[in-house]
């Protein structure tokens, strides 16, 4: 009998994970059936708790952390900028202030850490961000990866899955959460695909409708002659 590695545990490990995450699916949307559902009495991990999260890996990690709250029912994201520059592009456009001119050209890389507003949930994905100017002013354009591809973003990757458990959030894979699923009913699909165009999958129903791959574009003002500040 050929001996079991080290990857076996976490194998089994990722498997009940999983598993965890299709029972919380079956408990909030009974029978898969995705639907628009109101808003949350509380979340399972609260936006306080993740504006604290981002604090505490800026001081362990060479990155600069930005939270975006989720619409009702759908996920917070953190968006951790592997860089220590300010402003950067995320909080230019969120501020709604203007983009210097000295910002067209730039591209920055965050590790994004989507987390689940019904069960200690989160999933982490590559998002590049680039700024490039137009004729009135500057789109900014968002390209998320499927996963993190880029192999330079490991140390941050290790940091930060040790933070996550410490604080208890269990990390899923992303190609599971957008696996499609069987025997939800077509109804919830149909909604689904006419709010989002997209399938149903653990993503939809643990995160948002929205898939996470799907690109944003932003425009933005230009602002000649000066820097933008955020306070």
């Amino acid at each position: 009998m050929g001996s079991c590695g080290s990857t076996c545990g976490i194998t089994k490990g990722r498997a009940k994970d999983l598993e965890r995450a299709h029972a919380t699916a079956l408990r909030v949307y009974p029978g898969l059936v995705w639907a628009r559902r109101p808003p949350l009495a509380a979340r399972a991990f609260p936006l306080d708790d993740l504006v604290a999260l981002g604090q505490k890996l800026e001081s362990l990690l060479p990155v600069r952390a930005h939270v975006r709250a989720g619409d009702d029912g759908e996920c917070d994201s953190l968006f951790l900028l592997v860089g220590l520059h300010r402003p950067s592009l995320t909080e230019l456009v969120d501020a709604g202030l203007p983009m210097p001119e000295e910002a067209g050209g730039r591209r920055e890389t965050y590790v994004r850490v989507a987390v689940s507003p019904h069960e200690r949930f989160a999933v982490l994905q590559e998002v590049l961000v680039s700024c490039e100017p137009d004729a009135e002013g500057a789109v900014v354009l968002y390209e998320p990866q499927p996963g993190v591809v880029d192999r330079r973003l490991q140390h941050v990757i290790k940091g930060l899955q040790g933070a996550l458990r410490k604080h208890g959030l269990v990390v899923l894979d992303l190609a599971a959460m957008l696996s499609p699923l069987e025997g939800h009913e077509p109804s919830g699909e149909r909604e689904l695909n006419e709010s989002f165009d997209e399938p149903v999958s653990l993503w939809s129903f643990l995160f948002e409708g929205l898939s996470p791959l799907a690109r944003r574009v932003t425009w933005v003002p230009l602002l000649a002659g000066g820097s933008s500040a955020v306070a």
